[in-house]
């Protein structure tokens, strides 16, 4: 699994790509979608899932009829209204992002990336989901996924790949009899609903806005408490997610072991065996923070603490893009009781760190962002990889 380098496209430049290559491929025009003022972010989100659904899934059914299978339109209904209900019907305000995976092999690549090339694996990530979200059999999304340097999508999907691919079939072969088990039509609707979270980043106009990727280098499944209360900004003293400026749009929430009823995380533990094992995987997972009208960008802070409280690791990560200040990010290792976010907050925005490298408590750290402009401090369209590893 090579990781692919991106040219050096601006975000306007990517968002024109997008869009000409999804109306080419499906026949769908996401450009008037994301640029209409009269719908809600979750609208938009709405619109643009549904309308990739109806055009993906048919093809997907077309594709097979030749072989003599017959569509299942009641499976086609009934995944279109549970990626729907994701989007739509969350209390949270923010939509679910499924947590991927990566070797560790390729994490330690991606922990080392700094100014653009943060942007850059954004971008790479948006089209490699692009050409996921193409595939018509498991064995060309088995494809699309291994070379886009990830492990796989979700943690179903992960957990169901690396159990075959322990049990000694090569990895290819794996990741597609993965696919085929938890169903090829559900891996593509997991695919439509981060590519749709990419897809926003890009095409949405308003500056000052950040996606980040954080990645769970360690032995504890990890959750930020309560975060739905606060996706709309405001400090809540029961959320470990503070907005203290602009909005979540998007946060990540998978299961623990991929099953619906399985407890709800926001990153999943790593699969460890020993340091530098061909076989080590970890996760990470997605958020997309945007401005809110007025003079002020994309700023906040989550903690994250072990499910159930099992276990002392905890630590907080910071983002932000302001407006006239430069962009920047840190991480700190949490000692007892999350502290007030809104406190906590500041003290880690005054070190104006565009990348951090540190080790606390026998865990390393790092958080790096970058934009799409010449200035490596400062831009508007801005990425963020987020790590935390057990050492």
């Amino acid at each position: 699994m090579e990781l692919m380098s991106a040219g050096p496209l601006s975000s306007q430049d990517v968002a024109q790509e997008i869009v000409d290559s999804v109306k080419k491929t499906w026949g769908v025009d996401l450009g008037p979608i994301f640029a209409n003022d009269a719908l809600s972010m979750r609208e938009k989100q709405k619109i643009a899932t549904e309308r990739l659904l109806e055009a993906v899934l048919p093809k997907i059914d077309a594709y097979h009829a030749v072989e003599g299978v017959e569509p299942d339109l009641d499976e086609n209904h009934r995944l279109m209204a549970q990626a729907i209900a994701q989007v739509e019907g969350k209390a949270s305000g923010a939509e679910l992002e499924p947590n991927i995976s990566i070797t560790e092999h390729n994490f330690k690549i991606v922990r080392g990336y700094e100014k653009k090339e943060v942007y850059n694996y954004v971008y790479t990530l948006a089209k490699r989901f692009e050409n996921m979200a193409q595939a018509t059999t498991p064995g060309q999304l088995a494809i699309e996924i291994s070379v886009s340097s990830l492990f796989s999508i979700g943690v179903a999907m992960s957990k169901a790949t690396w159990d075959l691919w322990r049990g000694g079939q090569p990895f290819l072969a794996a990741l597609r009899g993965s696919i085929r088990k938890i169903g090829f039509k559900t891996a593509i609707v997991v695919v439509i609903i981060i590519l749709v979270e990419l897809f926003l980043f890009f095409l949405v106009q308003n500056p000052k806005k950040i996606l980040g990727i954080i990645y769970n280098d360690t032995d504890d499944n990890f959750v930020v408490k309560n975060w739905e209360k606060a996706t709309g900004g405001g400090y809540k003293k029961d959320s470990n997610l503070y907005m203290a400026h602009g909005d979540m749009v998007n946060f990540p929430e998978d299961t623990l072991t991929g099953d619906l009823d399985s407890p709800k995380i926001q990153l999943r533990q790593r699969f460890f065996f020993a340091p530098n094992d061909p076989d080590n995987v970890l996760f990470g997972g997605i958020y997309f923070a945007d401005k809110k009208f007025g003079a002020f960008g994309a700023e906040g802070i989550m903690a994250f603490t072990p499910l159930n409280d099992k276990g002392d690791t905890k630590f907080a990560h910071m983002f932000a893009v302001p407006y006239h200040q430069n962009n920047r990010t840190n991480m700190r290792f949490i000692d007892g009781t999350v502290p007030n976010l809104n406190d906590l907050f500041g003290t880690l925005y005054k070190d104006d760190y565009q990348r951090m490298d540190k080790t606390e408590h026998g865990y390393r750290m790092t958080a790096t962002v970058g934009s799409d402009g010449s200035n490596p401090k400062s831009g508007g369209v801005v990425g963020c990889i987020a790590t935390i590893s057990k050492v």
